[in-house]
């Protein structure tokens, strides 16, 4: 004897049911989740009316008004006067000075090395014979 269609139907295993709902159509059951669109949920949206949730209000206005102090910081800012220019300009040479000068005491140990009787690299040997090259430039930018 073949088997019916209702055996078959029973033998295969299938989604689960609530016992409301087993005997009707599968398409007459509705989804449990209320804010289905189109098959997606949504968390927070409401299929009655299409506006942003709450939250996404409150972040909306955190950006506009983080724009705008940017904007206004961004306004605040002077030009810096010639007087400003010029300091910064005076503190670069100084800054150049104060580098020139350190490289003339590294210069005075390496010597002092050599004096002492210890071999020095060729780096060291070089950065010695830039000594006068050095003395020169702190000169003219001290004047």
């Amino acid at each position: 004897r073949p088997a019916t269609s209702k055996e078959i139907a029973a033998a295969k295993p299938q989604a689960y049911r609530p016992p409301g709902s087993r005997g009707k159509p599968a398409a007459a059951t509705r989804s449990l989740l209320p804010n289905v669109n189109d098959g997606v949920y949504k968390p927070g949206s409401d299929a009655n009316r299409n506006q942003p949730s709450k939250q996404a209000l409150k972040n909306q206005k955190k950006r506009e008004n983080r724009v705008k102090q940017n904007e206004e910081q961004s306004s605040a800012k002077p030009e810096p006067t010639m007087q400003e220019l010029q300091s910064t300009i005076v503190d670069e040479r100084e800054k150049k000075i104060r580098n020139l000068r350190k490289k003339l005491h590294q210069i005075e140990k390496l010597k002092n090395q050599v004096a002492e009787g210890k071999t020095l690299e060729k780096n060291q040997m070089d950065k010695i014979a830039t000594e006068n090259d050095i003395i020169e430039e702190i000169k003219r930018l001290e004047l």
